[in-house]
């Protein structure tokens, strides 16, 4: 709220209140007027009051009336009044040199006016300042409001809240990036405030945080769903904000948090009708996935598509960048860490996809299939996920037509790295075409060990033995580098 301040004050008491020969009214703040004849106020004084006296007690020593003076400076008093008449015709000259020399503005009220017209004209004033305020809040809080069901409702929210404050509004991620800013010109002070948001470790929903950044007051508020920060509401002033306008940005803050909320049901709604339409087709529904995906608008499986599996720390964030990678991959999250999907055939580059994996997790495993029919994407599924169960972490295996030459590249590695027992179960393996009983007789192992062996050159090939094409270009591969 503005308070009145003692130039405003003058000027609306005109004659009734004005300064004194060789003062000028400030556009000092006025708290509260005081009246006290004491010698000593300060007692019952907050700061920034407007002290009204007749001067009865005033000392007749220059000393004592400057010591008089320093406890009301001490005091905070915003000026001093003297209502003439009563005890003194004028100002008296030791008052007004203790005034000049300490900084106190010392002002007159002349007779017959009674100090009930300068409080009633204080109070009345306020009251006017408490009115208009109340009237701004409630016009801003009506903007948001409206602003809150645009198309844009995030944007339109930012746009309201720096015109309301003749500043700037920026909605951050949960760890502070930039997601909007208005008016775009203040993109780099809002990114300066991504270190400060970070720094802060703000403690949860119920937080907020008051700093100066590039010259302008910012403030800072959680945008929570339930009790999850989904991001903040940075909102900037150039002078200060005061406490009304921090009810109007906790109230941007809710219509933001309500946004976010909104839009992620939408995005859940997408989500379980993606996740549908691939079960389907999983189960071997091809035609009834195909009829649902037509009637929600979801992707619709062709006639062949590819398989991928991935594993990781969080299977949200592998769902994230395989749907970055193909806006039209079908996914399903088996638990926190493994998810699979189905990609059309005419999926961007799969090395591309190898890429965003590894950028969300340094120690993900994936493999993609070759293209098979949509009916076969179920039992793909199946030999797919017990792969990539037993490839090592930051593995990520495409297909052959994906990626020509990629098994000879990863069975060079495996030769120079693999130990000799295991290079040794895997040629028995590929020589007896599977046969466990022939193999491990073969290498005088019990089959149990030879299945161990087996397996570690499988996760580390990243490919399925089972296969008869990938059996026999490895044995090929090998027969080729005289292994076998």
């Amino acid at each position: 709220m503005a308070l009145p301040t003692v130039a405003s004050l003058c000027s609306t008491l005109g004659h009734h209140l004005s300064p004194a020969p060789g003062f000028s009214p400030p556009d000092t703040e006025i708290t509260a007027v005081h009246i006290s004849e004491l010698l000593d106020p300060a007692a019952y004084l907050a700061g920034g009051e407007l002290l009204l006296t007749t001067g009865l007690g005033l000392p007749e020593d220059e000393a004592a009336c400057r010591a008089y003076v320093e406890r009301l400076v001490a005091a905070g008093t915003s000026a001093l009044a003297l209502g003439l008449g009563p005890v003194h015709a004028d100002p008296p000259a030791r008052l007004a040199a203790a005034c000049r020399a300490l900084g106190l503005v010392l002002l007159v009220v002349p007779a017959p006016t009674p100090f009930l017209t300068v409080s009633t004209a204080y109070w009345a004033a306020r009251s006017r300042s408490t009115e208009q305020q109340l009237t701004d809040a409630v016009a801003a809080h009506r903007a948001l409001v409206d602003a809150a069901v645009a198309p844009d409702p995030a944007a339109a929210i930012l746009r309201r809240l720096a015109r309301l404050l003749d500043g700037w509004a920026a909605v951050l991620g949960p760890s502070g990036e930039v997601d909007q800013v208005h008016p775009p010109s203040m993109q780099e002070d809002a990114e300066a405030l991504q270190a400060e948001v970070t720094r802060l470790e703000m403690a949860g929903v119920h937080s907020s945080a008051s700093l100066s950044i590039a010259g302008s007051v910012v403030v800072v508020f959680p945008l929570a769903v339930q009790d999850r920060v989904v991001g903040y509401l940075a909102a900037g002033a150039p002078d200060q904000v005061h406490p009304w306008q921090r009810r109007v940005i906790l109230t941007a803050a809710a219509l933001l948090s309500l946004d976010v909320l909104r839009n992620q049901r939408t995005e859940s709604a997408r989500e379980a009708t993606r996740r549908c339409v691939a079960l389907l087709v999983d189960a071997g529904l091809v035609d009834a996935a195909r009829r649902l995906a037509a009637e929600a608008g979801a992707p619709s499986p062709g006639r062949e598509l590819r398989v991928v599996v991935a594993r990781g720390r969080d299977s949200e964030g592998l769902v994230q960048a395989v749907e970055r990678w193909c806006p039209d991959a079908l996914a399903v999250a088996v638990d926190r860490s493994i998810a699979w999907f189905l990609v059309p055939d005419d999926h961007p580059d799969p090395g591309a996809l190898e890429k965003r994996l590894r950028d969300v997790d340094r120690s993900v495993a994936a493999a993609m299939s070759d293209l098979v029919a949509a009916e076969a994407a179920g039992p793909t599924r199946a030999r797919l996920l017990q792969v990539v169960a037993s490839m090592p972490g930051a593995t990520v295996a495409l297909p052959r037509s994906a990626a020509p030459g990629a098994l000879l590249g990863a069975l060079d590695v495996f030769l120079a790295t693999a130990a000799g027992e295991v290079r040794g179960a895997l040629v028995a393996y590929l020589r007896h075409r599977g046969q466990w009983e022939q193999a491990s007789r073969e290498l005088g192992l019990h089959r149990n060990t030879l299945r161990y062996r087996v397996q570690r050159a499988r996760a580390h090939l990243a490919v399925d033995l089972d296969d008869p094409d990938v059996a026999a270009e490895l044995w090929l591969a090998l027969r080729a580098r005289g292994v076998a």
